[in-house]
């Protein structure tokens, strides 16, 4: 046989072997079908983007950001700020009503993107957005150490934070450069339902006064059950076994301390979606490399998300991020903004920065085998129920079909099962 006939035969073979093992291949392991589900949260569709205008830097983070989150263009705000660190509450609170009615009732959060104003007399601007300017946020600026008053967003297991608080969690997504804030934006975007094997440290330094939240760390971290995706580490220097910071770690979610400059930060590797901050007066005073380290040395570290406070707010532990609360909540999935902000207390004097709807623990899987399709995810509420829909290719319509709903170890996921599924399109929808 001539060996260009061979040549055709063996190819006409090999592509017959190709064609059959697809064939298979789709047959045993389908492409997933297109699943719809209850959106709930703060996502890209309800948080307000805000963009100080005659700012080169902040439009293009807002243009950037919006392109990377799918913020819808009327969720655009732009704002007449001043340049100062410091904007007068007369300023603001003209800037923030009409803002707040262009807003309306459908935006339930906002991302700011500017590197000034980072304060409003005594508050934060992510929390004089969150809040409104008031002067009884301002009760500790007598120069005494005194509490601020409480969040009613602390702890609570609310979506809609305007819509039932009348509060919209806001945060400051802004760095040196634009280079230094798209990779911001990218280390958010890559943490989405990536779930990594991660680390916690929290660490009980030898700077007593800046360590007050070392009951809390203690405590959790004993508590905390041991699970998969997070190791908690508690270090405490005041024993000579602990180093009072860590160096060259690996796979960090977070990491809080309390010092006023935290050494050795760059040297380690954090995962997209980490948070890090260090209870000291002033982190939260811009991105000043003067004076105490400012909350922005850990996202150019490569750190999600942080926090710092803007005046004097003593050591009271209810300011500053809370672990027990900000890391079982991330691990349910809630998305950065959210887990962060419900963490702290007295968050008025607290500026919240990175990127805001980072979501690591996401999970929404789906697959079918044998015609059982089969949906992991920690999107629903324990409280809620639901039907799942099967799309109708024939009648263009979504029809009820059974299913089976079940809650997993973790308590938070849940699994649905349906059995002789076909279609290439699913929704599942609230039973009120």
């Amino acid at each position: 046989m001539p060996i260009k006939l061979k040549i055709a035969l063996y190819i006409a073979l090999l592509s017959l072997i190709l064609l059959s093992y697809s064939f298979v291949a789709k047959t045993l392991y389908p492409t997933a079908p297109e699943i719809e589900l209850p959106e709930y949260g703060i996502h890209h569709k309800n948080i307000g983007l805000l963009v100080k205008k005659n700012d080169p830097l902040s439009m293009q983070t807002a243009e950037i950001y919006q392109k990377e989150r799918g913020i819808p263009t009327e969720n655009i705000f732009y704002l007449d700020l001043p340049d100062e660190a410091n904007i007068s509450p007369e300023k603001f609170n003209q800037l923030h009503q009409k803002l707040t009615q262009k807003a309306g009732d459908r935006i339930q959060a906002f991302v700011a993107t500017w590197q000034a104003p980072y304060r409003v007399n005594c508050m934060s601007i992510t929390s004089a957005l969150a809040f409104g300017y008031d002067k009884h946020w301002c009760q500790a600026s007598q120069k005494k150490c005194l509490p601020t008053p409480n969040s009613t967003y602390f702890n609570a297991n609310i979506d809609t934070p305007w819509s039932t608080l009348k509060i919209r969690p806001s945060m400051l997504l802004t760095g040196k450069d634009i280079s230094e804030i798209s990779s911001l934006i990218q280390r958010g975007v890559e943490s989405d339902a990536t779930r990594p094997k991660a680390n916690a440290y929290l660490i009980n330094t030898t700077d007593a006064a800046r360590s007050s939240r070392k009951v809390i760390f203690k405590k959790f971290s004993e508590n905390f059950p041991k699970n998969n995706l997070l190791e908690i580490h508690f270090l405490d220097a005041t024993n000579e076994e602990d180093d009072e910071s860590i160096a060259f770690k690996h796979n960090i979610l977070v990491y809080e301390t309390g010092l006023a400059s935290v050494p050795y930060i760059n040297t380690n590797h954090y995962l997209p979606g980490a948070i890090a901050d260090h209870l000291t007066s002033f982190g939260g005073q811009g991105l000043s490399e003067e004076g105490q380290m400012k909350a922005f040395r850990w996202l150019e570290a490569g750190v999600t998300g942080s926090y710092g406070t803007v005046v004097e707010p003593c050591n009271f532990v209810q300011k500053y991020p809370n672990p027990s609360i900000f890391i079982p909540r991330y691990l349910r999935g809630e998305t950065l903004i959210e887990a962060y902000w419900k963490s702290v207390q007295q968050p008025s004097e607290g500026l919240f920065i990175g990127e805001p709807l980072a979501k690591p623990y996401d999970l929404l899987q789906v697959s079918t085998l044998g015609g059982t399709l089969t949906i992991a995810t920690n999107r629903l509420k324990a409280h809620k129920k639901y039907q799942l829909l099967e799309w109708n290719e024939k009648e263009q319509r979504f029809q009820k079909i059974p299913a089976n709903f079940r809650s997993s170890r973790l308590g938070n996921e849940t699994i649905i099962q349906a059995k002789n599924t076909y279609s290439k399109k699913y929704k599942l929808i609230e039973i009120h």
